[in-house]
């Protein structure tokens, strides 16, 4: 069976050039493990942001289904630098009518914090079959392990619920729960993970 596509635009998170933290790893750890293929793009400005959008969004890219975006966000923000955000509204004109069948991961802070009007919106006008990410600040480790599950099962599960069922287990639920993450689907429902939280609190964002 074809591994599941994974396209991801990771916003620059750093000032100091010479930090290195990135999520490629965490990418290229799936990839080695025969998981995923992965296209991994830099977007720094909108007009990136757009651009690198348009070119997943042709048709030569469609098996790469599963959008991640990893970004610093707030509740309907990514932010690509401290200079320049971008609101969801935006995104999701951008990429109107184009992400029939697509999953698509805010891999940010508090981006699914946005109102449920607004995501639903947002997938009324790209066509997407989910959204999901999370309602908080975030860890980098803590959601690095939890993508290493998550991203799989968006790439390769058959089931648009698949990233619910896998994420509602005893082994996950409670890490998805503390991270406060959520999915919002095409037919308006909406899931959050049922386990109770036993994770330390005040981690480093995202």
């Amino acid at each position: 069976m074809a591994r599941g596509g994974v396209f991801c635009l990771e916003g620059q998170w750093h000032r100091d050039l010479n930090e290195r933290g990135s999520v490629l790893p965490t990418l290229e750890l799936l990839e080695r493990l025969g998981k995923i293929r992965f296209i991994h793009r830099d977007a720094a400005t909108p007009d990136e942001l757009h651009f690198f959008l348009d070119r997943w969004l042709l048709k030569q890219y469609a098996d790469y289904r599963v959008g991640f975006f990893a970004m610093h966000g707030e509740p309907s923000r990514l932010c690509l630098t401290d200079w320049h955000s971008v609101d969801l509204d935006d995104v999701a004109d951008r990429m109107a009518g184009r992400c029939e069948g697509k999953r698509l991961y805010f891999g940010s802070c508090s981006v699914l914090r946005a109102s449920d009007a607004t995501l639903k919106d947002f997938l009324a006008v790209t066509g997407a079959a989910l959204v999901c990410g999370y309602t908080r600040k975030v860890d980098w480790v803590e959601s690095a392990a939890f993508e290493t599950v998550l991203l799989d099962v968006l790439a390769n599960g058959h089931r648009h619920n698949a990233a619910e069922l896998r994420m509602d287990s005893a082994h996950w639920a409670p890490l998805a729960s503390y991270l406060g993450f959520r999915v919002i689907y095409a037919n308006g429902r909406a899931w959050r993970p049922s386990g109770r939280a036993r994770v330390p609190a005040q981690p480093a964002a995202r």
